[in-house]
């Protein structure tokens, strides 16, 4: 038995499906973490982007870690468009249990207090572990990727 929030699935869902992104604060395991709600093919790209500015050396695109994420944007897209293409169809049941999402993705992210001017991380969190959430105004987003 699933003890996910059912509305917080449902946003989580809906940020995917729009492509949108959504201020959040959430309670994971007794530490709150803020941040804004991105896409699974956003989150994807904000860590392609992360190991991108690590590495010290040119590595052919696609290598490595990067390829990895790059697979998990592709295929975030193709779930989000096929999902679309079934609504417009008539053929999507919106309330299909197997069709919403079990993890959540954050981008520009903290746990506690937001340091100065400090960049936040990118997080993939368990819907499971959220035992409270709310919405929230999470500062400035960083510049959104295609």
């Amino acid at each position: 038995m699933s003890t996910t929030d059912p509305v917080l699935r449902a946003l989580v869902f809906a940020v995917s499906m729009a492509k949108e992104r959504m201020g959040v604060a959430l309670a994971v395991n007794g530490t709150i973490i803020t941040g804004h709600l991105v896409s699974p093919e956003e989150y994807a790209t904000a860590v392609i982007e992360e190991i991108r500015r690590s590495r010290a050396e040119e590595v052919p695109a696609g290598g490595g870690p990067e390829g990895f994420f790059l697979r998990i944007a592709e295929s975030a897209k193709e779930r989000r468009e096929r999902h679309r293409a079934a609504a417009l169809a008539g053929d999507f049941d919106s309330g299909s249990e197997q069709d919403l999402p079990d993890y959540l993705h954050l981008v520009d992210a903290f746990a506690g207090d937001r340091p100065a001017g400090g960049a936040g991380a990118t997080w993939r969190i368990r819907l499971e572990d959220v035992s409270g959430w709310s919405l929230a105004q999470v500062g400035t987003p960083d510049v959104r990727t295609a």
